[in-house]
């Protein structure tokens, strides 16, 4: 084991030795030495499933044991709900051993669990931007006692936030924050896909007087399995009548039973791509990804009229951010659980961090947005030892006799090689974005600031807006 092991508290030790760990990853070792010899931030880039979350918070957690902090000591930030419910939980028993509580803070989460939280303000809470923007103008006259010992803020996915006025509001409240309760807490920020370190790493320190380390690692070369399926849409004529996935029959299954006057034996083809996604799946704990909400409900009517058409099991379930909250955490908690053997069709929200589990196949439909978002989904599967591995599925139209060239090309296909060589051989992932002019962010928090101080003279307006650092330039 590394020297910093022996730096770890007894309990994550323990934890350590209890799951058969025969050495620390790269990551959790440079985290490690950043963590405890230095008060500097600290940017954390390393592939999906190599242990970021352990690497940031085993020193963190050991920090917090010897000197526990009389108030929220950590401020996890994420971008996604999913995420949030979902991080701590393989970390549970290791934080209830240390006497951490955890809290979640986002708008699914009942007013009872966050009144423990605003009862006694202690451990680690989890956030999302949008929760902590609120809580800053709803109970401004709390953010002392809640935060007055706050020794960390992590900052997860952050190559989704960096440049972006989503991610430059957190930059505000964490400067907020910081002069409400007059220290600069120490920022550890999480990624598999940053493009360009040295914008990510201004980004994460925007208005703090800390420097940022991020470390190099060497995490070896990985192995993938890739595979691109072309197809002509066959059945033009095929429509989904139903996205709400109830028991009606469509045209085609009705036109297949009137024909063969049983309804046993129908088996409608309806698309050469779509059957070819669901015999792929069949029997495989998978995820299927697309690149909107349109098309996620789509393909899990589809894939559950197959099912319907060949007598199958209806093993489909949906997940996006326009669902209830009931129905995303069944997905999430049937594809953690071995016990079910599941297809789940979803968007960027299960792309991120999220652990779901032992996934044997990874689908895509179309061609990824970006390298990062192709990295991100591949990296879902590949997990427990195997290598990562993701099966794209592309459909056109068949073209007309006349069809001018540009549209004979399959773009969508075209595009799909382009993302997977830009990585493979340049390592390319695409640099944040940097708004010089952020304006609309600028009058969301003018609002912000406004509600939660009261009237102010324009000059005290502007000295309070004006310095916080997305701002710098107007």
């Amino acid at each position: 084991m590394s020297d910093v092991f022996y730096r770890f508290s007894p309990v994550i030790q323990d934890y350590i030795y209890s799951h058969n760990w025969q050495s620390l990853r790269a990551v959790q070792t440079a985290a490690a030495e950043v963590l405890f010899e230095s008060e500097h931030n600290l940017l954390l880039t390393s592939s999906t499933a190599s242990g970021k979350t352990e690497a940031a918070f085993f020193p963190i957690i050991s920090m917090l044991s010897e000197d526990p902090a009389q108030s929220v000591g950590v401020l996890y930030i994420a971008p996604l709900k999913s995420l949030i419910n979902d991080q701590f939980l393989r970390l549970d028993e290791l934080l209830r051993q240390c006497d951490i509580p955890v809290f979640h803070w986002h708008g699914d989460v009942s007013m009872s669990h966050k009144g423990k939280l605003l009862k006694n303000p202690k451990g680690i809470l989890q956030i999302t931007p949008e929760s902590l923007e609120s809580m800053l103008m709803n109970r401004s006259n709390d953010i002392v006692r809640l935060f007055c010992d706050l020794r960390f803020i992590v900052i997860d996915e952050i190559h989704i936030l960096t440049g972006t006025d989503r991610g430059n509001q957190i930059i505000c409240q964490l400067n907020r924050i910081a002069k409400i309760i007059g220290k600069d807490v120490r920022r550890v920020g999480l990624s598999a896909t940053v493009g360009d370190v040295e914008i990510a790493k201004k980004w994460l320190s925007g208005g703090s007087s800390r420097f940022c380390e991020a470390p190099v690692l060497n995490e070896g070369k990985t192995s993938w399995r890739l595979a691109l399926e072309h197809f002509y849409i066959q059945n033009e004529k095929f429509d989904q009548t139903n996205s709400e996935y109830s028991s009606k029959k469509s045209d085609v299954q009705s036109l297949v039973e009137e024909k063969t006057k049983d309804p046993v034996s129908r088996r409608a083809v309806i698309d050469a791509g779509y059957e070819y996604v669901y015999d792929c799946v069949k029997n495989k704990k998978s995820l299927v990804f697309s690149n909107s909400r349109e098309q996620t409900e789509y393909i899990t009517a589809t894939l559950r009229q197959i099912a319907e058409n060949r007598n199958d099991p209806d093993i489909f379930l949906i997940h996006h951010g326009n669902l209830s909250a009931s129905l995303r955490e069944e997905a999430e908690f049937k594809m953690k659980n071995d016990e079910y053997n599941v297809v789940t069709c979803a968007t960027v929200t299960l792309e991120l961090g999220v652990d779901i589990g032992r996934l044997e196949r990874i689908m895509q439909i179309d061609s990824p947005n970006t390298v990062s978002s192709f990295l991100q989904r591949l990296g879902r599967s590949g997990r427990r030892g195997s290598p990562p591995e993701m099966f794209m599925v592309f459909r056109e139209e068949n073209p007309l006799p006349e069809t001018p060239m540009p549209q004979l090309i399959p773009w969508e296909l075209i595009r799909a090689i382009a993302i997977i060589q830009l990585y493979a051989e340049e390592r390319f992932i695409e640099p944040p974005s940097e708004k010089r002019l952020p304006f609309s962010l600028l009058f969301q928090q003018t609002l912000s600031i406004l509600f939660s101080s009261g009237e102010l003279t324009a000059k005290a307006l502007a000295e309070r807006v004006l310095s916080l650092p997305p701002f710098a330039n107007v």
